[in-house]
Parts: structure tokens; sequence; C-alpha cells
């Protein structure tokens, strides 16, 4: 967030119109250091506060010519045209790019253009176009602001003298994450929710990101080398995806309360994780409930004896759930340490026959006993969102 503060700065500053001198940024930094997220970041945040601003991009190994990168910029302001250059010179197609901009915006309108891989650009035969764009932000009335992004820290020794002796420029330096601190402020930003969000209550939102919080602390211990190493953020971000399941392996494993946590904490946590399970991983551990006093041990045979009568007598509400999907709920419970198969004395025993047991048989317990009864005492029964076949045939628990 500093860096992504000190670019939006100097934009601010450019576009504003108080930096006489200087307009334009060169971001320089190793490769996934973060370079693009700031930029992007800051564009969202200048067009917050000003719809008209325009952005412009161009990657520099993207274009064979000078003509054809000017050619993608303006198609960029005007979309389709109409209109191509008169003459296939250099001079031509930068005098038809100044004309688009000067008939495409009003005085009160502002203009980013990113560079990225400003390396390309600076190999461009005499550096002409870069010349040419910094002239341009230096005459034309409408704001505008050139942002250059490169991984390569000397791209200003393949700046030409002339470009360098008369546009100055500011320098700003992106790195790689150096401590679990930086990677954390790094995936918060990408993994929360904007506070703002008028779609979204309040509650949920800071609910959300505080549990994006604990669950990136909690795997913090485990990334230690990877941070020792300077893996880029993106790596991380890959281990936190999708985001439900970073979240189920941050709050529930291991499924037994640790020593140093209170027990009440690790409960209520535990109970915000079983609410968010899907419906077909409820109905197992229903059917495991439903059996704890059974003759019989129970195991995945047992859960799916029953469930698929269930599904059989319920066809139009219960049709997309078979033998395979319930399976792999089942299996995705034991991941979870929900579900913890019992040893046995041969090893022989498949799987699907080896007696298990339900760590939540107590969680289950309240929530049927709650459907029993007229008024409520809980704020969220994740049961009461079931089908009602499926309610009916918990109440005959």
């Amino acid at each position: 967030m500093e860096l992504c503060q000190k670019v939006l700065q100097v934009m601010k500053r450019v576009l504003g119109g108080e930096s006489a001198e200087s307009k334009s940024l060169l971001l320089l930094g190793e490769p996934g250091s973060g370079k693009t997220q700031a930029v992007d970041w800051c564009l969202q945040k200048l067009k917050e506060e000003n719809n008209s601003i325009i952005t412009l991009r161009a990657r520099g190994d993207m274009y064979s010519s000078n003509i054809e990168c000017l050619r993608h910029l303006a198609q960029q302001i005007a979309g389709q045209l109409m209109t191509s250059p008169q003459n296939g010179s250099f001079e031509g197609s930068m005098e038809w790019f100044r004309c688009i901009l000067k008939e495409s915006f009003n005085r009160e309108s502002a203009v980013v253009i990113i560079l990225d891989r400003f390396e390309h650009f600076c190999n461009m035969a005499r550096q002409t176009l870069l010349y040419n764009l910094f002239n341009l932000a230096q005459d034309l009335s409408v704001r505008l602001c050139i942002v250059g992004v490169s991984e390569k820290f000397d791209v200003t020794c393949q700046l030409e003298k002339r470009i360098l002796s008369r546009f100055s420029m500011e320098y700003l330096f992106a790195f790689l994450p150096r401590d679990a601190k930086d990677v954390t402020r790094i995936l918060e930003c990408k993994l929360q929710l904007p506070e703002n969000a008028d779609s979204l209550d309040v509650s949920f939102v800071q609910d959300f990101n505080q549990r994006i919080t604990e669950a990136l602390q909690a795997r913090l211990p485990q990334w230690a080398e990877d941070i020792e190493l300077g893996r880029k953020p993106t790596w991380f971000m890959w281990q936190c995806l999708p985001v439900v399941g970073f979240l189920r392996s941050s709050l529930v494993a291991p499924g037994l309360p640790k020593k140093r946590r209170e027990l009440g904490e690790d409960a209520q946590r535990r109970r915000l994780f079983l609410r968010g399970l899907a419906e077909c991983e409820h109905l197992v551990l229903l059917t495991l409930f439903r059996q704890r006093t059974a003759k019989w041990p129970r195991s995945l045979s047992t859960v799916l004896h029953e469930l698929l009568r269930l599904v059989e007598c319920n066809g139009k509400v219960l049709k997309g759930h078979t033998e395979e999907s319930l399976s792999s709920a089942f299996y995705r419970l034991i991941s979870y340490k929900l579900v913890n198969f019992i040893p046995v004395s041969s090893s022989d025993v498949s799987s699907r026959y080896r007696p298990c047991e339900s760590q939540v048989d107590e969680e289950y317990r309240q929530w049927v006993e709650d459907m029993e009864k007229t008024e409520s005492a809980m704020l969220q029964n994740p049961l009461k969102n079931m089908p009602e076949e499926v309610q009916q045939w918990v109440r005959t628990i």
C-alpha cells in the first residue's frame, strides 16, 4: 500500500496540474513485485474521484512499428476508427493521433498512458515514439500523465540524451515481499472485500475480512521457508484459492481444539464453518448423527444406504445427489477432520465399510432440537435452509 500511495500521489500531482516539469512516472521492479497491481489500484481510485479520466495502455513487445502502437492507442480513444493516417510516415501518424486527442476530450478531461515493458519502447528506432509522447504531455491542453513500467532497473541508461535532457521523470521502485508482514498486507489487499461495498451487508464484510486475516495468520508458519526464498506474491495468492477451501482448512484443521485456544472460541469458529457446508455434506453429517445410536457401526456404506433411499423417495428435490457426489462429500468431511475413521485390527477393510464417527454430533443435536421448537432460540440454523422434504426427514430423527 505504501507503493500504491506513492504512485497515486504522483498521478494526482501531474493530473492536477501541480507538477509543471515532470509529467511522467517510471515504475521499476522485479517480476511479480506488484507494479501492475499498484497502477491498477491507483487508476481505480482516480476514476472514483473523476469518471472522465481515460486510460490508454500499450505493451512494448507487442508492436512491430511506431505507427502500429499509435493506431492501438488511438483505437482505445475512438473505438473502431473510420479514419486512418493520410500517409505512412511517423510524422503524419503522430499529427493524426494529436488531432484525435484534441477532438475526443474536452479541457476537463485527464488521460493516463500506461507503457508496459518500457524497455522495448527504448529499443525502437531513435526512440521517436517516446520523444513525441513526452512532448505531447508537455504541450497538449489535455492533462496527460505517462506511466512507464519495467522490470529492468537500468532502463534509464537506454534513454537517449535528448529525452533525458528535456523531460524530467519521477522514479519509484517495487520489490518482492521481504517478510511475513509484507505478504499478509498484499494478500489482504487482494482477498478482502471493500468496506464500501453497497451490495453487501456491513457486518458480513467485516466478518469476512476478519476471517481472511485470521486464515492468513494461521498459514504464515507454513510459508516461512517460501517467504525466505523470495517467492512472488502470485505464488502465495494461488495457495489461497479457492477462498472457500482456504478458509475451511484454516478454521477447522486440525479438528480438535488446540491447547493454546480457548474452547469457546474454537467451537464458535467450527460452527461458522459448519454453516458454510454444502447440502450434500450436511446430509452426510445428519445421517451419521441419525445412526449414532444404531446397533451396527457407522460407515460410508451405512450412510449411502440411508441417503440413497431418501433420494429415491424425493427424487425431484434431491435428484442432484448421487452415490458419487455423496461419497465425495464424505471424504471431504474426512479431510476437514469433521469425520474420523475408527482404527480397526485388520488393514484389509475397505474404506467404504470402515467404521467412522462424527466429531460434530453435539452441534447437530442442538440444531435438530431447535428444528422442533416453535420459537427458535438460534439466530442461524443451517438445517432450516434445507429443502422442506429434508426438514421433515430431520424431524423424524
